[in-house]
């Protein structure tokens, strides 16, 4: 079994709980092993080699990410605060807002030939992490370091560091979790605060 599959069949876990979440826990949990064995089988059988075979491959961060997905769809809590998914999306987003338009030719510098081993781009990558782990962005954190950590293994079908990094679907992906999460957070200021009911006045006094 290769990283790239065992990746792909995480992100279709992650999708297919997030498709059956209003599902009793024990079929959710069903529903993850079935798509997982399904996913995993020898291609052709297998919905990871068709799914790769379409989309290209998905980067370390769209598996680390669907772990948590998982994790919270068969959970009902994130092991991962809110707080800190949210800087990882963040960090996502403005990677991607940067990476992109210059890759597509809005400059003449290219920043994908950075990830070709550049010693300094994975320094700037380190001192990012660095920086998230003093502001306790853990997660942020994490997911940079573990990047670089598969990079040097060759986990993926890639020589670049970019594609361990981010990949479109995941930036899609994160845009839609900001939407929504600061669609939730406006509806929850929205949401009055009950007044106490009135106190209940003392035995023998008549209002007037």
């Amino acid at each position: 079994m290769m990283v790239p599959e065992l990746i792909c069949a995480l992100v279709l876990m992650a999708v297919a709980l997030r498709l059956g979440a209003r599902l009793p826990r024990p079929a959710r949990a069903a529903l993850a092993g079935v798509t997982l064995v399904a996913a995993l089988l020898p291609f052709p059988y297998g919905l990871s080699g068709w799914v790769l075979s379409y989309l290209s491959h998905f980067s370390l961060s769209s598996g680390l990410l669907a772990l948590v997905a998982i994790q919270h769809r068969l959970t009902g809590h994130y092991w991962l605060p809110v707080r800190e998914l949210r800087a990882v999306c963040l960090l996502l987003v403005g990677l991607a807002l940067w990476f992109y338009p210059m890759s597509l030719g809005s400059s003449y510098a290219d920043p994908y030939a950075l990830g070709f081993g550049d010693t300094l781009f994975s320094v700037v990558l380190l001192l990012v992490g660095l920086f998230a782990w003093l502001n306790r962005a853990y997660a942020s954190c994490a997911v940079l370091v573990v990047a670089q950590l598969a990079y040097g293994a060759n986990l993926l079908h890639s020589d670049n560091l970019w594609d361990y990094l981010i990949d479109p679907w995941l930036v899609f992906w994160a845009i839609g979790w900001l939407v929504r999460d600061r669609l939730l957070v406006r509806r929850a200021q929205r949401v009055p605060v009950e007044s106490p009911a009135p106190a209940a006045a003392p035995a023998g006094i008549v209002e007037r």
